[in-house]
C-alpha cells in the first residue's frame, strides 16, 4: 500500500483505537454508576418489603400488630405476588439460612444461603452486597441483603434478600458502546479527507524524490529532485541531488575512462581476455577474436571452452592460480598455429571476496607466434643453407689458389685455365653474396611505402629487361621475344631497381633451364579486373625442362632446387625465384607460376599499376 493511503489510515485506525478506549473507560464506569444505583433502588425495595413483613410478622412469630403468619404456604404467596408486581427477586431467610420464602422459586427446594456472602452479612446485622451468577438461575444477577430485624420490627430475626439481573445495566452499557463506534463511523470519511489533505504536502515531493531515485537508479544520473523547502525534506533533497551529481561526475569518468581502455584494447596487437573463476568470458579485445579465430563479441557470461574450445582457458588459469603468480606458456592449437600466453591471476579481487569461486579473474595477453617462429625458422635454414652454399665455392676458391700457385711454374698454359675457373668461381661467389644482400633487404619489415617512390613504365622495364639478359639468350641460341603492345598504358609505382632485379631473375632462370636454341617470350601489358582495378601484367614464358607439380610450390623457398645437379651445371644462387616472389610482394603484387615437365614453364607478375 501506498504511504499516501496509509497515513490516513493511520489516523482513522488511530482514531478508532481512541474512540474504543474511550468507550471501554466510559462503559465500566458507567457500569458501575448503574450497578451502585440499582443496588440502592433494590435496597429501598427491601425496605419496603422489610416493613410489610414487620405488620405481618414471620410465621410463628407475633408482629407488632398483633399478627401471625401461622402458614409459610402464605407468606410464600405474598412474597411471590411482591416479587411480580416490583419484578424484582425476594427472598425471605431465617436466622438459620433457611429459605422461607422467594418469589421465584420453591424454597423447599433451594439450598441453605447462610453462605451466601450478602446474605452472611445480613445475618450479622448489616447490610450486604453482591454479585454474581446464580445457582438457581444461572445468570448474573445482583444482590442485596438487609437484616431482619429492622428498626421497624426488632423483634424479628433473619435477612430479606433482593435479586435482580444484571442484564438491564449490561444491556444499558451496550447501548452506551455504540455510541463512540457510531461517532468513529460518522466522522471516518471525515478523518481520511483530512488525513489526505494534510499529509499531501509531505507526500508529494516523497513521490518526486522517490520518481527520481528510480531514474537514477535505472542510470539517469542527470535527474535532480525538485523538492526546495527548508524543512527536513528540503534538506534530503539536496543531500540526493548532491549525491546524484557525485554519482553523475563518476560516471562520466568511469564511461571515459572504459572508452579509453576500450580503444587502448582495440588498438592492441595482442590479444586480451579476462575469465572469471568459473570460465565464463568477461571481456575480450579485437585482437582475441582475430587470434583465436573466433568470434567473441556478445559472448560475456557464456564459458569461453564453449566458444573458444581449442584454447584451454580454465586448465591455464588453474595453474596460474595454483603457482600464485604471473605465468607464460606456448600453446600450439591444432591448425599448427603457436600462440604465446601470460596468465595473469587478478589476486586483489579475490582478496575482497575470498569465498566467492566467481571472483578468481584471470586475464590473459595472447600473441599469435607462428609467424616468429616461422621466420626463426627461416633463419636457421638460411644460415645453414649459405654456410652450405658459401662452403663450396670457397673451397673450390681454395683448391684453385693451391693449384695456380704451382701451374704458374710449371705449366702457364694450365695456369690459365685456372685462372678463369677462379674468377668464375669469385663471380658466382659475389653473385650469391649479391643476392643474399638483395633478399636480406627485402625481408627487412619496412613498410610497403619505404619502396614505392618511382613511376615505373611497364614496357620501358620490359624492354630494358630484355635488353640487359640478350646476349646472355644469344650465346645459349636462344631465341629472345619481347612484346609489350599492351603496356601502352600501364605505370607502376615503386622501385626501379629492384622490380628490374625482379625481371632480369626471371629471364636468368628462363635461360638456365632451357635447352640451347629454345624460345623465350616476354610479355609487359595491362588488366582489368572485375572490380575495376588496373594491373600491371609481366609474363615470361620458355619450352625448357619445366617443373614437376610436386615442387611448384617450393621453388619460391630459398635455396630450393628441382635438380640440384642440374643447378650445380648451370649455376645460380637457389635464390632468384626468392627475390621475385619477395619484390612483388613488396609491390602489393603477387607471382603465379604454370609449368609442364618437359613442355615449359609460364612465370607470371601482377602488380598494382595506375594510368598514365
Amino acid at each position: 500500500m501506498r504511504i499516501r493511503w496509509r497515513l490516513p489510515l493511520a489516523f482513522a485506525l488511530t482514531t478508532l483505537v481512541f474512540a474504543g478506549l474511550v468507550a471501554l473507560v466510559s462503559a465500566i464506569a458507567l457500569r458501575g454508576v448503574l450497578l451502585d444505583r440499582l443496588q440502592d433502588d433494590m435496597a429501598g425495595q427491601a425496605r419496603q418489603y422489610a416493613t410489610v413483613l414487620a405488620v405481618l410478622g414471620l410465621p410463628g412469630e407475633t408482629s407488632g400488630a398483633g399478627l401471625t403468619l401461622t402458614d409459610g404456604a402464605l407468606l410464600q404467596e405474598l412474597t411471590r405476588e411482591t416479587g411480580l408486581a416490583t419484578g424484582v427477586r425476594f427472598t425471605v431467610i431465617d436466622s438459620e439460612g433457611v429459605v422461607l420464602a422467594d418469589s421465584l422459586a420453591d424454597p423447599k427446594l433451594l439450598d441453605n444461603h447462610a453462605g451466601r456472602p450478602e446474605v452472611a452479612q445480613a445475618l450479622a446485622g448489616v447490610e450486604g452486597r453482591a454479585r454474581r451468577k446464580s445457582a438457581t438461575l444461572g445468570i448474573e444477577e445482583v444482590y442485596v441483603a438487609i437484616p431482619l430485624p429492622t428498626s421497624e420490627a426488632p423483634w424479628s430475626q433473619g435477612a430479606l434478600r433482593v435479586a435482580q439481573p444484571a442484564s438491564k445495566v449490561n444491556d444499558l452499557v451496550a447501548a452506551a458502546w455504540q455510541v463512540p463506534l457510531i461517532v468513529w463511523a460518522v466522522l471516518l470519511l471525515p478523518t481520511l479527507v483530512v488525513g489526505y489533505l494534510l499529509t499531501r504536502p509531505l507526500i508529494s515531493p516523497l513521490e518526486r524524490l522517490q520518481q527520481v531515485t528510480a531514474r537514477v537508479a535505472s542510470g539517469d544520473f542527470g535527474a535532480r529532485a525538485g523538492v526546495r523547502s527548508n524543512d527536513e525534506l528540503g534538506a534530503l533533497a539536496r543531500s540526493f541531488n548532491d549525491m546524484a551529481e557525485q554519482l553523475e561526475s563518476r560516471s562520466a569518468e568511469l564511461k571515459a575512462e572504459s572508452e579509453r581502455l576500450q580503444q587502448m584494447l582495440g588498438a592492441m596487437d595482442e590479444g586480451v581476455l579476462l575469465i572469471d573463476g568459473e570460465g565464463r568470458l568477461l571481456r575480450a579485445n579485437p585482437a582475441a577474436e582475430r587470434i583465436l579465430r573466433v568470434g567473441l563479441q556478445g559472448e560475456e557470461g557464456r564459458p569461453l571452452v564453449v566458444t573458444a574450445r581449442a584454447f584451454p582457458a580454465s586448465v591455464l588459469a588453474e595453474r596460474a592460480w595454483t603457482a600464485g603468480r604471473a605465468i607464460a606458456e606456448t600453446l600450439e592449437l591444432p591448425d599448427s598455429r603457436w600462440l604465446g600466453v601470460e596468465v595473469v591471476p587478478l589476486l586483489e579481487a579475490r582478496a575482497r571476496r575470498p569465498e566467492d569461486r566467481s571472483a578468481r579473474h584471470t586475464l590473459f595477453v595472447v600473441r599469435d607466434e607462428t609467424e616468429r617462429r616461422r621466420t626463426e625458422q627461416m633463419r636457421r635454414d638460411f644460415v645453414t643453407n649459405v654456410s652450405h652454399e658459401l662452403k663450396t665455392p670457397l673451397a673450390g676458391l681454395s683448391l684453385l689458389a693451391d693449384t695456380l700457385q704451382h701451374a704458374i711454374r710449371e705449366d702457364p698454359a694450365a695456369a690459365e685455365r685456372f685462372a678463369q675457373r677462379l674468377t668464375a668461381e669469385i663471380e658466382h661467389l659475389t653473385e650469391l653474396t649479391t643476392d643474399l644482400l638483395t633478399l636480406s633487404r627485402l625481408e627487412e619489415p619496412e613498410p610497403t611505402s619505404s619502396l614505392l617512390k618511382e613511376r615505373v613504365e611497364l614496357k620501358y622495364l620490359a624492354e630494358a629487361a630484355a635488353e640487359e639478359i640478350r646476349p646472355v639468350a644469344e650465346a645459349k641460341r636462344h631465341r629472345l621475344t619481347v612484346d609489350t603492345s599492351g603496356a601502352q598504358k600501364a605505370v607502376v609505382i615503386g622501385d626501379e631497381v629492384s622490380l628490374r632485379t625482379m625481371l632480369r631473375n626471371l629471364l636468368d632462370n628462363a635461360v638456365r633451364y632451357t635447352e640451347p636454341g629454345g624460345h623465350i617470350n616476354l610479355v609487359a601489358k595491362a588488366e582489368t579486373d572485375a572490380a575495376g582495378r588496373l594491373w600491371g601484367v609481366l609474363q615470361v614464358t620458355d619450352d625448357g625442362v619445366g617443373i614437376p607439380l610436386a615442387d611448384q610450390q617450393r621453388i619460391f623457398e630459398r635455396f630450393y632446387r628441382v635438380d640440384k645437379a642440374r643447378s650445380r651445371q648451370t649455376g645460380g644462387t637457389g635464390l632468384g625465384l626468392s627475390i621475385v616472389k619477395h619484390v612483388a610482394e613488396r609491390h602489393g603484387g603477387r607471382v603465379e607460376v604454370k609449368s609442364t615437365l618437359g613442355v615449359g614453364s609460364t612465370f607470371t607478375v601482377r602488380l598494382p599499376a595506375v594510368g598514365e
